[in-house]
């Protein structure tokens, strides 16, 4: 069993346990740590996009943004009579992200994220799901006995996404490494004695019920003394001999359980391809964590959003109309409107219209028919024309 085996500590109820029956605990501890504030940290940014629904409008032959529609105000207010959509959405990520697959399901045009289902295994046909439960933020469930196929209810799957396989292949091959230091630690800064008994077991008595005490019993009192946090006499009798064992070793410093740590968050930070910057919160002026950030981990799961939603929520001739759910990631970012005044200059001059600026800064637009316009203000030459080609102005 290991050396450490011999020897028990004193846990905070006063049973006494074996040091290696924490460590397990102790490794999971540090991994759901650091695992869980990664899924926080990817969860919280993508509630916070708009999802935008666009719909082509027939009559003026033009694709528009509507807010006006019953798809927006479920995706981006109420998806559901007792949830809003900010903790609906970060709901359903952590789901995907903790479990590889997400469920949701509409009822009575009403979306709900599923707690637990089951499904079967078809590759050419349309999986069906069933055994689907729905819980609240109570605890309460409600277990459906409707089963719904791949048409009518939107799966998310991160399919072979290395993030999970990554994680747990470091997890088996840290393990190890994660129990030995936590043993080193234990067992360098708790006192460990050895407790030594010559011949046959002696006869001893409780010195307060006089009553004879067996070997277990006896060890008990010893022990319950020594673990105590304040300053005890121990009564030994004549027989016994109690020696310190590691009154000599070097105490073991908490930094190296830290550093262990520290190793295994910046594993996590990169499974799920999460600057350190903004993993640490660190993030300085001149950082770009905040557009990696976007690009690798945050771009790639509103794209697997955005497939679910457009498959499951709009028909197939209206997609190919222009009809398209889509996550707006200029959201996640703060804008200063007045750091931003010179490119917003930019923008207008090279023809985005003022509404769209303002969409861009995320304010209310002014929906003025002048604020649709588009200008170029700059001189543009087609490169195709030696004499420098037609001005735009």
């Amino acid at each position: 069993m290991g050396f450490f085996t011999k020897f028990l500590y004193q846990n905070k109820k006063g049973e006494l346990i074996d040091i290696l029956e924490n460590m397990q605990t102790k490794k999971l501890e540090i991994k759901k740590n650091a695992i869980e504030h990664a899924i926080d940290l990817i969860s919280k940014t993508i509630s916070k996009c708009e999802i935008e629904y666009y719909k082509y409008n027939s009559k003026d032959k033009k694709l528009e943004r509507r807010k006006d529609s019953d798809t927006y105000y479920r995706l981006n207010i109420k998806p559901n009579d007792n949830e809003f959509a900010t903790t609906f959405v970060y709901n359903v990520v952590s789901k995907l992200l903790k479990d590889k697959e997400a469920l949701i399901v509409e009822i009575n045009r009403k979306l709900y994220l599923a707690n637990s289902f089951d499904y079967d295994h078809k590759i050419l046909n349309e999986k069906v799901f069933y055994n689907i439960e729905l819980t609240d933020n109570k605890g309460n469930s409600l277990k459906l006995e409707k089963t719904f196929k791949s048409n009518n209810c939107i799966y998310l799957s991160l399919g072979l996404s290395e993030i999970k396989e990554c994680l747990d292949n470091y997890y088996q091959d840290i393990g190890k490494l994660i129990s030995i230091q936590n043993q080193k630690y234990i067992s360098s800064n708790v006192n460990k004695w050895q407790l030594s008994v010559p011949g046959l077991q002696p006869k001893i008595l409780d010195p307060q019920t006089n009553k004879p005490m067996n070997y277990q019993e006896y060890k008990g009192k010893i022990t319950e003394g020594l673990m105590e946090e304040k300053d005890a006499i121990i009564m030994l009798s004549n027989d016994f001999n109690l020696k310190k064992l590691n009154s000599e070793e070097r105490q073991q410093s908490s930094d190296d359980l830290l550093n262990l740590q520290d190793k295994w968050e910046k594993e996590v930070a990169m499974a799920f391809n999460i600057p350190l910057d903004v993993f640490y919160g660190s993030k300085t002026e001149k950082s770009t964590g905040t557009n990696d950030f976007i690009t690798f981990a945050i771009t790639p799961i509103t794209s697997i959003l955005e497939d679910g939603f457009n498959g499951s929520l709009i028909k197939k001739e209206d997609f190919f109309k222009g009809n398209s759910i889509r996550f707006n990631k200029l959201s996640i970012k703060h804008f200063d409107i007045f750091d931003c005044a010179s490119p917003i200059d930019k923008l207008i001059s090279s023809g985005f219209s003022h509404d769209e600026t303002r969409y861009f800064l995320g304010i209310p637009e002014t929906e003025e028919e002048w604020a649709q316009r588009h200008h170029i203000t700059k001189n543009y030459a087609d490169v195709s024309n030696s004499s420098g080609g037609d001005m735009m102005t």
